[in-house]
């Protein structure tokens, strides 16, 4: 692992985010020299055929589009990469993932070691140094109990052979699984056996359940500069009007903070999956404006956190559209963006 180059990283774009989320392709470009396959996940052949031309601006791009009436739920479409790979690695992140810090690749590989999986990228609506538990929401890191350690679903680096005897002695995969009766039997005896309690299993946790059970072990890992942007890609913001005057978005929509958590653990509550949106909201128009399509937000909050995040994330974003003018691949990405 130590001296072998990392694979590409798979990252997918679902329908409407294709244009303003390149502006995170970029700052991962910028600040790394990992590779990437830009998937499209049921594009019509507008965005599909921008998302091929993005992919000609660098030759540590590629690209493929996944063609569906309906968008294919991330956890299947993540297993059908997979089939679609043989490296001795499978990696992939989400597309609203951006990279203010240098990454090298020894970043990635030190801390993983022989693990079977490494993983990154919190949220940005969570509490600072707080360990976050449970089996849904994909930022949960540790099972309520704290005896599993999770993977995370953002960034993501396993070994194949650990997935390939998952799917083998388990037959489970990256979907969901929200009910008992989708748990196929092996993987739901081990679940029975270890007494865990679940809502759902969200992507990659039941695979985690297994990993421990198969005595693997899991490395999460914060890395510096890399910040996951939650909500931007809601079906719901693409009907905002944006062709109107700044948008107003105010912290008044959001419930009151309540502290959820349990012994040294944290369990995500109605605030955060809340602010998630609310963020969501703000940055999905911020980027909007940047490439041309939106007004820009104008953000009402007396909370200094929520105030102090969204300056620090627009001076970085904008620090990224700086720095791409001097790069030939990103200058290029930027003129098929900007409208």
């Amino acid at each position: 692992m130590h001296t072998e180059e990392l694979p590409q990283f798979n990252v997918i774009f679902i329908p409407g985010t294709v244009d303003f989320q390149s502006i995170a392709l970029m700052s991962l470009l910028l600040n790394s020299d990992l590779k990437f396959r830009l998937v499209g996940n049921s594009l019509n052949q507008k965005e599909a055929a921008l998302l091929a031309q993005i992919s000609e601006c660098s030759d540590r791009l590629s690209w493929v589009n996944f063609e569906s009436k309906h968008i294919i739920p991330h956890g299947t479409l993540v297993d059908l990469l997979l089939l679609s790979e043989s490296d001795g690695y499978f990696a992939f992140c989400d597309s609203d993932l951006f990279l203010f810090n240098t990454l090298e690749q020894q970043h990635i590989k030190t801390p993983m070691g022989d693990a079977a999986v490494f993983s990154s990228g919190g949220r940005i609506e969570n509490q600072d140094d707080v360990t976050y538990a449970g089996f849904k929401g994909g930022a949960t890191t540790v099972s309520p109990d704290g005896l599993i350690d999770l993977a995370t679903s953002f960034f993501c680096l396993y070994q194949r052979r650990a997935l390939e005897q998952v799917r083998s002695d388990y037959h489970v995969g990256f979907e969901q699984y929200r009910k008992r009766s989708q748990i196929p039997s092996n993987a739901l005896a081990v679940v029975e056996r270890l007494g865990l309690e679940y809502d759902m299993f969200d992507t990659g946790k039941l695979i985690s359940v297994l990993l421990h059970e198969m005595g693997e072990q899991k490395v999460y890992a914060e890395l510096p500069g890399l910040v996951h942007i939650g909500g931007m890609s809601g079906r719901y913001l693409q009907e905002l009007d944006l062709a109107c005057d700044s948008v107003v978005i105010t912290e008044q929509d959001l419930p009151a903070f309540e502290n959820t958590q349990v012994d040294q653990f944290q369990r995500r509550n109605e605030y955060e999956k809340s602010l998630k949106r609310f963020y969501g909201k703000y940055f999905y128009i911020f980027l909007k404006h940047l490439i041309g399509g939106a007004p820009k937000p104008t953000l009402q909050a007396t909370d200094e956190r929520i105030i102090n995040t969204v300056k620090t994330l627009e001076t970085s974003i904008n620090g990224v559209i700086k720095q791409a003018q001097l790069d030939r691949a990103c200058a290029r990405i930027w003129q098929l963006v900007k409208t």
